[in-house]
């Protein structure tokens, strides 16, 4: 097998850009050890399995198809990875609110970043007690945070390539700058995220699924 090579479509849009996040998703393993993650909205970024064994990406980019069925992005990863087994990589170029071919309660992590609200599409996909990771670009966070089945234990922090994860001070977080209580119809319809007095990179949540009525 010929030396891997990093992929071009995940060179120009993560490794040019200083964004591949490696620290983070070290870190992440290093406090939850989760085998599987689910990763919506994920483009090429295939950082995750560099460092959890079992992957699936979902992404309505056309462009998923040529990129994960290059032999060369496997090779690439099985060159960065830091574990011992093989790893496996699922991928669909589907959008991540329709109906996907994955089971449910089957993963025990799940990223959001800069999609859609993915803790509400998604959500089945994740084993109780399951951990969602997610930053606020697109209003994600606030509607996790205001999902009841939702649990904050988490902020993560940046500085360049590196991230520090806190959880320490949990409840001076989603509080807004006019003092006013957040409002879900204005996040949903905007798709943003309201201005906090504190924000993160991204947040840490714990799935906890509460009974049903």
């Amino acid at each position: 097998m010929r030396d891997a090579e990093i992929p071009k479509l995940y060179k120009q849009y993560f490794v040019d850009k200083q964004d591949e996040r490696k620290m983070l998703f070290e870190k992440i393993v290093e406090l939850y050890n989760p085998q599987k993650g689910i990763y919506p909205g994920s483009f090429v970024h295939i950082t995750p399995s560099f460092f959890i064994t079992d992957m699936t990406y979902i992404d309505n980019d056309k462009r998923i198809s040529g990129f994960f069925r290059d032999e060369n992005v496997l090779s690439y990863i099985i060159k960065n990875k830091i574990y011992f087994n093989s790893p496996v990589v699922n991928w669909y170029q589907s959008d991540f609110s329709n109906e996907l071919p994955c089971n449910e309660k089957y993963f025990d992590i799940m990223f959001s970043f800069y999609s859609g609200f993915i803790s509400q599409s998604c959500k089945k996909y994740l084993k109780d007690e399951g951990i969602f990771v997610c930053n606020n670009s697109h209003g994600d966070a606030s509607i996790a945070f205001l999902d009841k089945d939702y649990i904050l234990i988490g902020v993560i922090k940046r500085n360049g390539i590196k991230f520090n994860i806190t959880d320490r001070n949990l409840n001076t977080y989603f509080k807004k700058k006019d003092g006013s209580d957040l409002d879900k119809s204005k996040v949903l319809k905007k798709m943003m995220g309201e201005k906090y007095t504190k924000k993160g990179y991204a947040y840490i949540f714990k799935l906890s699924r509460r009974p049903k009525n």
